[in-house]
Parts: structure tokens; sequence; C-alpha cells
């Protein structure tokens, strides 16, 4: 049993490690980018108060088209721009 408890960290440890993508990137316009962990989408920009329109899920490829200050304006492989905030996107 004790064996067992001492493992239990080192996973928990190594699970919160995979995904370190919580700060964004360099912001390079009309650069290409990954997402790394489902991420909302918005239609109209970033600050609102709900949840998104929808969700990125993970290794959706992408454009750079704008950023400012948590908000990123990305042009998605069938065209369609959308905001996202980028906290789970790396550079490709």
């Amino acid at each position: 049993m004790r064996r067992f408890s001492l493992l239990v960290p080192v996973i928990v440890i190594a699970a919160v490690g995979c995904d370190r993508s919580t700060t964004p990137p360099d912001a390079n316009i009309g650069g290409a980018y990954l997402v790394t962990r489902e991420t909302p989408f918005f239609d109209s920009g970033c600050d609102q108060d709900r949840l998104g329109d929808g969700k990125l899920g993970k290794k959706t490829r992408f454009t750079l088209v704008a950023a400012r200050s948590g908000c990123w304006t990305i042009k998605l492989d069938d065209e369609d721009e959308t905001y996202i905030v980028p906290t789970h996107v790396r550079a490709e």
C-alpha cells in the first residue's frame, strides 16, 4: 500500500506537466499554430461574459490573423475566422 501512495503524486505531476502551453507563445502574425487542449472560441471577440460559441478540438491547426492582449483573431483551415484566448496553443 505504501508503494501505491508514493506513485499517485508522481502520476499527477506527470499528467499536469504534459500540457505546458498555458502561457501563450509569441504572436507571429501569419504564423501557423496548433491547439494543444480543447479551447473555446468566440464569434465576436474574447471580451464576453460567457463560455464561448463552441470549442476547437485538440490538434486543430490555424493561422494567426491578429493579436492583442489576451485575445487572438485566427483563421481556421476552412477559411473561417474566429477569436480565442491563446492559453493552450503552440507554434508549428
